[in-house]
């Protein structure tokens, strides 16, 4: 059985956390946790933890950080780490995530601890294999993306659809996410909606 899923509404790192030439953090890391708060305090209670440039060590420290501020809400919350299976329970998250040039999800599957969630990303025109062993996914372009070019033609309100029902999975849609357009997937069985830009005020 399946770990905690992600709540309806998912807000993803915007991936540009890196070291400077001292081996201190950017000023980005700073406004990074300061988005963090002000996310939660407007009611996020889901983080999706992507910051690919930072090694391991960093990695862990800044989803600690996260997981400490989504603790001080008095209900559930959700957090998840992207690419980073092996740190997902020394984080204190419910999930690893893999995206496409990570693990495939079957193998991620072998190394994940019990009782934790697994999720993968994906996109047009992937087949079956691409989430095979996996508890929910995230489908992108929706919409144009408001954070970092779009990997693909925006798939809109009946191509998230049809994603829907033919992936079996609870699906979190990604590409373009705002709260004007959350609307529109009401009709689409989609479960829930993923943001970067719309959050953090970062570009990516």
């Amino acid at each position: 059985m399946p770990g905690a899923l992600p709540p309806p509404f998912l807000a993803i790192t915007p991936g540009v956390l890196e070291r400077d030439a001292g081996g201190g953090f950017t000023q980005t890391h700073d406004a990074m946790l300061r988005a963090a708060r002000a996310a939660i305090a407007g009611g996020v209670r889901g983080l999706l933890v992507r910051e690919p440039s930072l090694a391991d060590g960093d990695v862990l420290r800044l989803a600690r950080a996260l997981r400490e501020a989504l603790d001080e809400v008095d209900e559930p919350t959700w957090l998840g780490l992207h690419d980073r299976v092996h740190l997902a329970s020394a984080a204190g998250a419910q999930a690893a995530h893999v995206g496409g040039r990570s693990l495939p999800a079957a193998e991620a599957r072998r190394v994940l601890d019990a009782g934790l969630t697994l999720g993968v990303s994906t996109h047009d025109g992937d087949d079956r294999g691409a989430w095979e062993g996996a508890d929910y996914a995230l489908h992108a372009p929706v919409f144009t993306p408001v954070s970092k070019h779009a990997s693909g033609a925006a798939l809109g309100h009946d191509g998230l659809a049809r994603f829907v029902e033919r992936c079996g999975l609870p699906v979190w849609a990604v590409g373009g996410i705002t709260s004007e357009r959350i609307g529109e997937l009401a009709s689409t069985g989609a479960r829930g909606a993923a943001a970067i830009g719309a959050v953090w005020g970062i570009d990516a």
